[in-house]
């Protein structure tokens, strides 16, 4: 039996890279199709293909996506720009699966700002570090389904 190394801290450009590996997976088995730009300019981390069968958007339509591990919004550098955010329900764990979720950046700033926008800290963004029971009831409809029967559900 082969042992399995020390855990290693991983820095963020590893965190962003294995993320990267583990949506792409899910949004090709989801019926996307999946496209990396050469260079992250304006936000844009990945560029999509919509599923045929999309009600989101027209068939095949392109959008824009930037890719982050919370729930975040940002108006200065995501606002106004057409951008998709897509993110995981929790910090990766080896012992639990999780949802991602796929939202236009300002539906989900409008529906903060109306939650946090008064708040002191509130500066045009606002992050969870987890999805709360609030924030997963807005999200229920932009998870990220499988069509693979078999991957588990």
């Amino acid at each position: 039996m082969v042992e399995a190394a020390p855990a290693k801290r991983v820095n963020t450009q590893e965190i962003e890279a294995a993320n990267r590996a583990e949506v792409t997976a899910l949004l090709i088995r989801s019926g996307y199709r999946v496209y990396r730009p050469e260079a992250d300019i304006d936000g844009e981390d990945l560029v999509l293909a919509m599923p045929e069968d999309s009600k989101m958007t027209a068939p095949r339509e392109l959008i824009k996506v930037q890719l982050k591990g919370r729930a975040l919004v940002d108006w200065r550098r995501y606002g106004n720009r057409a951008l998709w955010m897509l993110f995981p329900s929790a910090k990766y764990s080896p012992e639990e699966r999780r949802d991602w979720f796929l939202i236009q950046h300002d539906f989900l700033f409008d529906w903060m700002k109306k939650k946090h926008g008064q708040a002191p800290k509130w500066d045009d963004h606002w992050n969870y570090p987890t999805i709360s029971a609030e924030l997963g009831s807005i999200l229920g409809p932009f998870i990220i389904k499988s069509r693979n029967n078999n991957d588990p559900d």
